[in-house]
């Protein structure tokens, strides 16, 4: 059996498994996709909202979403380890056969290529260009169309990869922007609640760049634990918290 990959890069062909079971109905729909969604764990996809917090993002109530975990359970897709009355939430994951089923599509997803020319493909021609020089015209630019495009680009936040633009700390280690409130925050702030360490913004100042303000981390997402990559982003996060703090305590004192 091949590994899982992360929860975030299945999260499609694993929704789209229940969507397209015909025995899962709505309800119990409406509960998982707002799971995955809304609460999964960057790399596992466990969630542990209550039933209470469920049913009020999607107007149900508890018993309702209760009974709608109970189906998505007995349908394959989640594990449910229930919690108690003593503050206790209960937890949700994905079953081991539904992160595989949806690995393998995955994988077998990024296998598709477009057919060269050599084997009968044929290009795709952009707008504006001659499609042939014998009677060929021109397609004329969609103006619309262009103007979406410089708008999406506008809005979308920056999220350059690791070794692109970002800032260098002195040891030479790269940083990488990460906008303020997406799930790679969320990702970062329940890695380090996890070792002792508060959330993010409430120990880092959130920082401009371009259109969005955020945070300059190690990576974009923690690294795996136990892995010598995390212990490296550990030291750096340790660090930039000291710094933190230090700076807020000068400026106190002055």
């Amino acid at each position: 059996m091949s590994e899982f990959l992360p929860f975030c890069k299945i999260k499609l062909q694993y929704l789209l498994e229940m969507v397209t079971d015909h025995e899962l109905d709505d309800n119990a729909l409406r509960v998982a996709l707002y799971l995955a969604l809304a609460h999964a764990d960057h790399e596992t996809g466990e969630s542990h909202p209550s039933f209470e917090t469920i049913g009020a993002a999607i107007g149900k109530h508890a018993k309702s979403v209760k009974r709608a975990l109970n189906k998505v359970e007995a349908a394959g897709y989640m594990t449910v380890e229930r919690g108690t009355n003593k503050g206790k939430s209960s937890r949700y994951r994905p079953t081991e056969a539904a992160m595989q089923r949806a690995s393998d599509r995955r994988r077998e997803g990024d296998k598709v290529v477009p057919l060269s020319r050599t084997k009968g493909g044929q290009p795709c021609p952009q707008s504006g260009t001659d499609l042939s020089s014998k009677g060929g015209q021109n397609r004329p630019p969609n103006r619309e169309q262009e103007l979406r495009k410089e708008r999406l680009v506008a809005s979308a936040p920056d999220l350059p990869d690791e070794g692109q633009s970002g800032e260098t700390r002195p040891d030479g280690r790269r940083l990488v922007f990460v906008p303020r409130g997406i799930c790679f925050v969320r990702d970062w702030d329940k890695r380090l609640e996890e070792y002792g360490m508060g959330a993010l913004e409430r120990n880092l100042s959130v920082s401009p760049h371009g259109q969005h303000v955020g945070f300059w981390l190690p990576a974009r997402t923690p690294a795996p634990r136990d892995s010598s990559e995390w212990r490296e982003q550990l030291v750096v996060m340790r660090d930039m918290y000291r710094q933190a703090w230090a700076h807020k305590d000068y400026r106190h004192v002055g």
